[in-house]
């Protein structure tokens, strides 16, 4: 099962979406499994240990997953699905032979310890990044014994939980600087191959001298035919068993292992498109419900009381307070809510620094200017 037509327009090198359809694909499944246990979780609180492990025990799909792959088709698990394989460019190697051992398992390597190690650093990064601000100077400038007191814990403390706390801070400084360089490397390496300058996508690949290609028909109908020549020996050799029931236990994990490994992979992405549509299911369902149970607005503060020492209001509404006339360039002192004539309430408010109805302290900045609409 693949995503796309094996073959493609006849070219060997794939295009820069399929690329990034399949690098996004592992991504997304991880985030399916991390919601489907933080949904058991809620039921089975069992599962939250598993959370706490989610990066060792995706570490630990993805490698079987890219193991089995690389063993079947020298390709990736998210490779495999979107047609694609790798191909090794250094020496006299054919683009159509397969990888070496060595190859494989330096390929298995970077799928699964790089990405397990990019989550990890981040994981420790965002932890450590708050403890890192200003709340501690903060402390130490309100309780100056407080730095003594931290001094007095740093000498006592061991060596070795000295080194790792320097160890912290330096990767504190340096894990912004690398997560860069890492970034600007793999968007500078797209750029190249989406401009058709190089044949490598990611600089992991030309470490590797490694870059991928499209599987055409014929080559994935010979991959299938081997497979199924491995696995009819296989069988066979079971059957030479001498006792008749370690011949059925044998016979039954194999095909047993066999549909496993044919369905698995289908299964995973079918979880994939399941889990978007659950999200985009229930995303909908909530703002629906949220929006039937939406509460109107609440009524705003009732303004406050005139001051028995300040301006007595004017019967009509549209007089200004302070002129006793029809109010132009109608403005506001936010203090109060009360409205004026803005030369009046500037010129109130910055000789008296107070609303001149409710004597509430006030400043010119408070003054809010009124306009109506046509």
């Amino acid at each position: 099962m693949s995503f796309v037509s094996l073959g493609g327009d006849g070219s060997t090198r794939p295009t820069f979406f399929e690329l990034v359809a399949a690098e996004r694909l592992m991504p997304s499944l991880k985030a399916a499994t991390v919601y489907s246990l933080s949904v058991l979780a809620q039921r089975r609180p069992f599962f939250h240990r598993l959370l706490d492990f989610e990066n060792e025990l995706f570490a630990v799909a993805t490698a079987a997953l890219d193991r089995q792959s690389l063993l079947n088709g020298n390709s990736s698990f998210a490779e495999s699905l979107y047609g694609l394989r790798r191909s090794s460019v250094r020496g006299d190697a054919s683009p159509k032979a397969s990888l070496h051992q060595s190859s494989q398992r330096w390929s298995l390597v970077f799928l699964v310890a790089l990405p397990y190690l990019q989550s990890k650093m981040e994981t420790i990064y965002n932890r450590h990044r708050q403890r890192a601000r200003a709340p501690l100077g903060l402390r130490f400038m309100q309780d100056p014994s407080a730095l003594a007191e931290v001094s007095q814990q740093s000498q006592s403390e061991s060596l070795w939980r000295r080194i790792q706390r320097q160890a912290l801070r330096l990767f504190m400084r340096l894990f912004p600087w690398i997560h860069a360089t890492q970034e600007g490397l793999r968007f500078g390496y797209q750029l190249l191959y989406l401009l058709d300058s190089t044949p490598f996508y990611t600089p992991v690949l030309h470490l590797l001298g490694q870059n991928i290609v499209r599987v055409s028909g014929q080559e994935m109908i010979e991959v299938q035919r081997q497979q199924q020549q491995r696995r009819q020996l296989q069988l066979e050799a079971a059957q030479r068993s001498p006792s008749v029931i370690l011949r059925l236990l044998s016979q039954g994990w194999l095909k047993s292992t066999y549909a496993f490994a044919d369905h698995t992979r289908n299964a995973l992405i079918l979880s994939v498109f399941a889990f978007k549509l659950l999200e985009w299911w229930y995303t909908s369902a909530e703002e629906k419900l949220g929006a039937q149970q939406a509460l109107p607005p609440p009524p705003p503060p009732p303004p406050p009381k005139p001051s028995p020492n300040g301006l007595q209001l004017p019967d009509d509404a549209t007089l200004c307070p302070i002129c006793k006339r029809k109010r132009t360039n109608p403005a506001m002192a936010s203090v109060s809510g009360y409205v004026y004539c803005y030369p009046c309430i500037f010129g109130s408010i910055d000789q008296h620094g107070c609303c001149p109805v409710t004597r509430l302290p006030a400043t010119v900045d408070q003054i809010r200017r009124l306009y109506q609409s046509a």
